[in-house]
């Protein structure tokens, strides 16, 4: 099954990353293991999920895919803020399965320019006037430049006096601010709409020859550098097909870096923001083979059918596909299809069902995208036998209506 796969694999930093924050924080649980232990760690979790369905026992994953950085890769910081009278100001995160903030000034998986920013976000939060601020959460995040940030502010009220020009002074590489209000008591970072304050309301990723346009309120992986090596591994697999369907889009993320090789790609995404970003980016780019669909996925298998794809990329978010998605998919004159998943246990339960429909799995290789940390994702890739395309059956698995959660 490997030479699906073929070609050169990243080698891994194999030192042990030294954080000052990692007894008391556990975000990082795997710190100070060796980074060669983290991966076989990755890849038994990911084959333990396999072995739970008759169906897939047999499969064995390859080794999991190295990240190219296992510290510095962090894209995006979702920081909780205390802001005590009597002391400096705390940016960090909840120490697992509490609400205990645990300050993180030197955070090592965070990119540099990006706890740069956090670090000089703590001067101006330290002012006199800043004390007051209801200032709940903030969220950095850059692209593909890590000196072109953007800076999501969540506040407690709508009336808030927000820094700004001080947090334009202090921080040269945020480009542009947001406003989220969240008067919610739960430890969401984002909830309910975002709001421009100043300057540029996306940050960009070049996937390929594309741009992606990525929002304060879009999803998007935390790790930039695992993307390329993904996209390497779904053009190698899919390149022969004509229509390629991205369900679960996000903001275009597979469909648009990979349109140039196929016909036509059709994006379905039930996130109207990013939606909105992937329509930003097809206009700049100028792509004309995109059809993107503003709709939850389970009401948009009309439109799926209709495209007549041979190719199908599903990147749902950890809760997995819908019953009746896998089965649309099953039944489709799709030949080929990459599951991307963010959690294994949901992963393994719907490769079970598209087996159980007629398709065969051909490679399920892990993916280190959070070194450090326990998430585990993985890359699945089937296609259907060449006597023709099955019947869908139901594999003992009710379908589910509701709405798939944001991941």
């Amino acid at each position: 099954m490997s030479d699906v796969l073929a070609g050169s694999r990243t080698t891994p930093d194999r030192r042990v990353v030294d954080c000052p924050h990692g007894e008391t924080c556990g975000a990082c649980a795997l710190l100070g293991e060796g980074y060669a232990r983290q991966l076989e760690r990755k890849r038994a979790v990911v084959a333990g999920a396999l072995e739970r369905y008759a169906r897939l026992r047999d499969v064995v994953p390859l080794p999991c895919l190295a990240s190219p950085r296992i510290a510095g890769y962090r894209n995006r910081a979702k920081l909780a803020v205390e802001l005590p009278r009597s002391r400096a100001p705390r940016l960090g995160y909840f120490r697992a399965g509490s609400r205990s903030l645990v300050d993180a000034p030197e955070c090592r998986v965070l990119v540099p320019e990006v706890l740069e920013t956090a670090q000089a976000l703590r001067q101006v939060l330290g002012s006199r006037a800043a004390v007051k601020l209801p200032l709940r959460f903030l969220d950095i995040r850059c692209g593909s430049d890590p000196r072109e940030q953007h800076l999501t502010l969540v506040v407690g009220e709508a009336d808030a006096r927000v820094p700004i020009a001080a947090i334009r002074e202090s921080c040269p590489h945020v480009r542009g601010i947001s406003l989220n209000i969240n008067r919610s008591a739960s430890a969401q970072v984002l909830r309910g709409p975002i709001s421009p304050a100043w300057g540029e309301r996306h940050v960009h990723v070049d996937a390929g020859e594309v741009r992606l346009h990525v929002s304060a309120g879009s999803f998007f992986q935390v790790n930039l550098g695992m993307l390329a090596l993904i996209h390497d591994r779904l053009r190698g697999f899919l390149g022969d097909c004509d229509v390629l369907a991205d369900l679960y889009a996000g903001v275009g993320t597979h469909a648009l870096a990979l349109h140039a090789g196929f016909a036509r790609v059709l994006a379905i995404e039930g996130v109207t923001s990013a939606v909105r970003d992937a329509r930003t980016a097809v206009a700049a780019g100028h792509i004309g083979n995109a059809v993107l669909v503003a709709s939850p996925v389970e009401r948009a298998l009309g439109r799926f059918t209709a495209e007549n794809a041979d190719a199908v990329v599903l990147n749902p978010s950890r809760e997995g596909a819908m019953g009746e998605v896998l089965e649309s998919v099953a039944s489709s004159n799709a030949r080929k299809v990459a599951y991307l998943s963010c959690e294994p246990d949901t992963l393994a339960r719907d490769l079970d069902v598209l087996v159980a429909c007629g398709l065969r799995l051909r490679v399920v290789e892990p993916l280190d995208m959070m070194p450090q940390t326990l998430q585990v994702e993985a890359l699945a890739l089937l296609e259907r036998p060449s006597q023709g395309r099955p019947a869908a059956r139901r594999a003992g698995r009710p379908a589910r209506r509701m709405r798939q959660a944001s991941r």
